[in-house]
C-alpha cells in the first residue's frame, strides 16, 4: 500500500485566455507607404497552483485553479519604399510595446475539510542575490534582490568602529531581506531594417532597440567578493570605498560583504542597441551560362555584429538558465556570439 500526499480535488479546469485584438493595414500611394498596427489585451486564468496544507489534514498539499494575468500591448510597422534615382530603397521600422500585469494569485479557498488554502506571492527561482517573484498587482518577470541595511534616513549603515557594513534580512515589503528591484522586461522594443538595391547587388542591415528593464549580475557581484575585477583594482589603488559620500578604508571588507550577498549594488539596466544584421548579396546572371539554373545568389551575412549603447557588464538579451523564469540574471554565463556566414542560393 501507498500513502497519498497529494489532497484529491476533482474539481481541476483547464487553463484558459480570453483575448482580443484589433488592426489597420494601409497601404497608400500606390505601395510606397505601408502602415500596419494591432492593438491586443489577453487574460489568462484557471491557473494551477500547488500550495502546501497543514499537517492536520492529512496531505501535504494540493492542486488547485486560481490566478489571473492580464497583458495588452502594440504591434506597429512603417515601411517606405522609395528609389533612390536607380537604387531601390526599403525601409520597414517596427515598434512593439507589452504590459502584463497579476490580478490575482490564489484567494483564500476553503475545502471541503474546512482548511483554508490562498496565495498571494509566489518565488519562481533564482540566484543568491537575485530571485524571480509573483506578487499580486506586480507583474511577471519581477526581480527581488538583497540589500544592505540602512538607517531610518536611508543611508547605508556603516560600522565606523570596524569599518563593516551589513546584509539587511529584514529588508522589503515582506520583512524577509528582499526588495523590488525592477522587472526584466523590455519597455518597448524597436527595430530598423534598411535595404538598398541596384544591379543585382543588396545591401541590407537591421538595427535592434531595446529599451528599459534592469538586470542583475551575480557574476559581477562574485567577482568583486574574490577581489578580481576592476572596481576592487581601483579601489585597492584609492585605499578606500566611497559610501554615501564617506570614505571607508576597509576595501576587502567591504567588497566581500557587499560581493556575497548584496543584489542590490549589481542592478544594471538592460537597456541596449545593436546592430543585428548586415548583409550583402549579389544575384549573379548565372542562367546566361547555364541555362537550367534560373538565378543564383550569393550573399555574406554577419548577425549580433556589436553593440551601439549597452551599460550592463553582460548581454541582457542572454539568461542564466533554459528556465522559464531566469530572464534578467547572470551567473557566469558564455559571452553572447557573432555569427558570420556565407550562403549560395539556387533556383533550377
Amino acid at each position: 500500500p501507498t500513502t497519498a500526499t497529494t489532497y484529491p480535488n476533482t474539481d481541476i479546469k483547464p487553463e484558459r485566455t480570453k483575448a482580443w485584438e484589433v488592426g489597420l493595414q494601409s497601404h497608400l500611394w500606390n505601395d510606397k507607404l505601408e502602415l500596419n498596427v494591432s492593438l491586443y489585451k489577453t487574460s489568462t486564468y484557471n491557473q494551477l497552483f500547488n500550495p502546501s496544507l497543514p499537517s492536520s489534514s492529512g496531505y501535504s498539499s494540493i492542486y488547485i485553479n486560481g490566478g489571473q494575468v492580464d497583458n495588452k500591448g502594440i504591434e506597429a510597422s512603417l515601411t517606405l519604399n522609395q528609389p533612390l534615382g536607380p537604387v531601390k530603397w526599403n525601409s520597414t521600422f517596427t515598434y512593439t510595446l507589452n504590459r502584463n500585469k497579476i490580478k490575482k494569485l490564489l484567494k483564500p479557498t476553503t475545502l471541503s475539510g474546512g482548511e483554508v488554502v490562498s496565495q498571494d506571492m509566489m518565488d519562481l527561482g533564482g540566484l543568491e542575490i537575485v530571485k524571480s517573484r509573483l506578487v499580486e498587482g506586480g507583474s511577471i518577470g519581477d526581480l527581488y534582490v538583497t540589500a544592505l541595511r540602512t538607517d531610518h534616513h536611508g543611508y547605508i549603515d556603516v560600522d565606523y568602529v570596524n569599518n563593516t557594513v551589513a546584509i539587511d534580512d529584514k529588508a522589503g515589503e515582506r520583512k524577509d531581506g528582499w526588495i523590488y528591484a525592477g522587472n526584466s522586461q523590455a519597455k518597448y522594443m524597436m527595430g530598423w531594417r534598411n535595404s538598398f538595391s541596384w544591379k543585382g547587388l543588396t545591401l541590407s542591415c537591421l538595427i535592434n532597440a531595446r529599451i528599459g528593464g534592469v538586470v542583475v549580475s551575480q557574476t559581477q557581484a562574485l567577482m568583486d567578493a574574490y577581489g578580481v575585477s576592476k572596481a576592487t583594482a581601483t579601489a585597492r589603488d584609492l585605499g578606500y570605498v566611497l559610501i554615501d559620500g564617506h570614505e571607508v578604508p576597509a576595501v576587502q571588507k567591504y567588497y566581500s560583504t557587499v560581493g556575497s550577498g548584496v543584489g542590490s549594488m549589481y542592478v544594471y539596466s538592460a537597456t541596449n542597441v545593436r546592430l543585428a544584421e548586415l548583409s550583402l548579396g549579389y544575384d549573379v546572371p548565372v542562367q546566361k551560362i547555364i541555362p537550367w539554373i534560373q538565378s543564383m545568389n550569393v550573399a555574406f551575412t554577419g548577425r549580433n555584429l556589436f553593440m551601439f549603447y549597452c551599460k550592463a557588464p553582460y548581454d541582457p538579451e542572454l539568461t542564466a538558465s533554459t528556465g522559464t523564469h531566469f530572464s534578467g540574471m547572470d551567473y557566469f554565463m558564455l559571452p553572447s556570439l557573432r555569427n558570420l556566414g556565407f550562403s549560395v542560393k539556387l533556383n533550377f
